[in-house]
């Protein structure tokens, strides 16, 4: 995985090298392991909105993200789009004909608060949901066959998989006759995971994968692991290689894979610089405070890899005296900042640009070299309990490396330059265009992406749907719709990132909800 990482190496602990020389024991189960982190995504149904689903649905975010879901998208959007509200013109002879107090009264009338509580979306893409079997739901142990594991291992290696879950826990936006601000409180979860072959199959298969040559059984004979069968599976306890103890590389090479989760507390504000018919120029600014709890990646081209955990995220560290965060103190922090301006012409066209995610993590964890030697498996334990199980042993920090060396890293932030343009249709409808790409190669940065579509209200409803082609993902076709009738404060909203992502689940499922509050006759600006 390039993380294009600006890297601090600063000894921890003494500044001195620790080794873990047995054999890795690797637990059957833990209080919450890395992979069923990403498990929660099945039971909860953002944040970075360029997943694909923002918490809209809109292929054109940067045109349709109203009051607060603004931030990190186009803050100047704070200065000129009001939620769910028509554009009204001021009548301004009668205006100039009210005294001080009159306008002033009428500007107070008219300003309005937004809000939201609980807001989401989630999207996977990866090949396990095509016709293989996870984990039960209900608690009950799904069996797997060795075919079935080989199977599923081959299907990880030639489709990547990639896991995002944003959760909004609470919004606030005001909004004013000069411009708006609004904050916000949001958690993600994101997975990367494109293994190679090899890599696939130690994390499904362990000691019988094909990075081995003969497995050890608990009777002690030795297989063959072409000729295994599913009884002597279940007896495996660790894999023979004629040609020496496999390095890390040779798992890795070919492939990639990086974790993360970090709750951010983001501000913002949008400014009308120039509000008239003929001319409208607003800016926006923005800015998050980030704190980590997860990270993981690996990458191949520089042979090193990289974890910072704290104790909540389920995972152990090599080193024993590694900065191990606790359950509440954060084993990462960062900040960013997100900058847009915004032109409109005669109330009907409109374009704007803005930069986002300005910034970068620092993360107190430990390095490791991929060309350590893999453990040799004694102690691992066929595990029933399915794929993000069998996921877990096979790709933890503590299974795949001996030795550790305690680093503090600084990480950019995935840098993003979205760029957009369109025209409004009288108070009901808007349609736009929007490109967006990566200007760095930050870790779990998102792909190069243009979206077309629209806005537009039907009865009680607003709507928005259109296209969007990602790069390596092809064309999908978002769909929002928000029950927002006139006169109710409430709105509520479920989208969909691809309308036809039911014909290929494997490849593109994706939802998101809201669920907000719009309310006038804010006392103060």
């Amino acid at each position: 995985m390039i993380s294009g990482a600006e890297r601090e190496t600063t000894p921890l602990a003494g500044g001195s090298y620790f080794n873990r020389m047995n054999s890795v024991n690797l637990p059957g189960k833990k209080i919450l392991p890395v992979w069923l982190l990403c498990l929660s995504l099945w039971f909860a149904g953002a944040g970075w909105s360029q997943s694909g689903v923002d918490l809209l649905g809109s292929p054109i975010p940067g045109i349709t993200a109203i009051g607060h879901h603004a931030i990190g998208i186009n803050p100047s959007l704070l200065a000129t789009d009001r939620p769910f509200s028509d554009r009204t013109w001021k009548n301004r002879a009668a205006l100039d004909s009210l005294n001080r107090k009159a306008r002033r009264a009428m500007r107070k009338s008219e300003r309005l608060r937004f809000m939201s509580g609980f807001e989401g979306g989630i999207s996977i893409h990866t090949p396990l949901l095509d016709g293989t079997r996870l984990v039960d739901m209900f608690g009950k142990e799904t069996q797997w066959n060795l075919a079935e594991r080989r199977a599923a291992a081959e299907q990880l290696a030639i489709h990547p998989t990639d896991l995002q879950l944003d959760l909004r826990w609470v919004g606030w936006s005001r909004h004013g006759s000069k411009g708006g601000w609004a904050w916000s409180i949001e958690d993600r979860y994101n997975a990367s995971l494109n293994p190679s072959q090899s890599l696939a199959e130690f994390a499904m298969l362990g000691p019988a994968s094909s990075l081995f040559d003969e497995v050890l059984l608990s009777d002690g004979s030795v297989v063959p692991v072409d000729s295994l069968t599913d009884e002597q599976f279940a007896m495996a306890e660790e894999g023979i290689r004629n040609s020496g103890v496999p390095l890390v590389m040779d798992l890795f090479d070919g492939g990639s894979f990086a974790i993360q989760h970090v709750r951010s507390y983001g501000a913002g504000f949008g400014l009308n610089i120039i509000k008239t018919r003929t001319l409208g120029l607003a800016f926006g600014l923005g800015a998050k405070y980030y704190r980590g709890t997860g990270y993981y990646e690996v990458d191949v081209d520089n042979q090193v890899a990289f974890a910072a955990f704290n104790k909540g995220f389920g995972t152990d560290l090599v080193a024993d005296n590694a900065t191990l965060g606790s359950l509440l103190r954060p084993a990462g922090f960062g900040v960013a900042l997100d900058i847009s301006v915004r032109a409109e012409i005669a109330g009907i066209w409109f374009a704007s640009l803005a930069v986002n995610e300005l910034g970068s993590m620092d993360w107190s964890g430990e390095s490791y070299s991929l060309q350590n030697p893999v453990a040799d498996l004694s102690g691992w334990s066929d595990n029933q309990g399915g794929v993000f199980d069998l996921l877990n042993q096979g790709l933890a920090p503590t299974s795949l490396f001996l030795t550790a060396t305690p680093e503090r890293r600084v990480v950019s932030l995935p840098t993003r330059v979205r760029l957009n343009g369109g025209m409004r249709l009288g108070n009901r409808g808007t349609l736009g265009v929007e490109f967006a790409a990566p200007v760095n190669d930050a870790l779990l940065r998102q792909p190069t992406e243009m979206g077309v579509g629209g806005r537009t209200k039907l009865a009680g409803f607003h709507i928005m749907g259109g296209w969007r082609w990602q790069k390596d993902r092809g064309i999908r076709s978002p769909l929002a719709v928000i029950w927002a009738p006139e006169k109710h404060m409430g709105q509520w909203g479920l989208a969909t990132g691809d309308l036809l992502g039911f014909l290929s689940p494997e490849r593109r499922w994706s939802w998101g909800w809201s669920y907000t509050r719009t309310m006038g006759r804010a006392r103060s600006l």
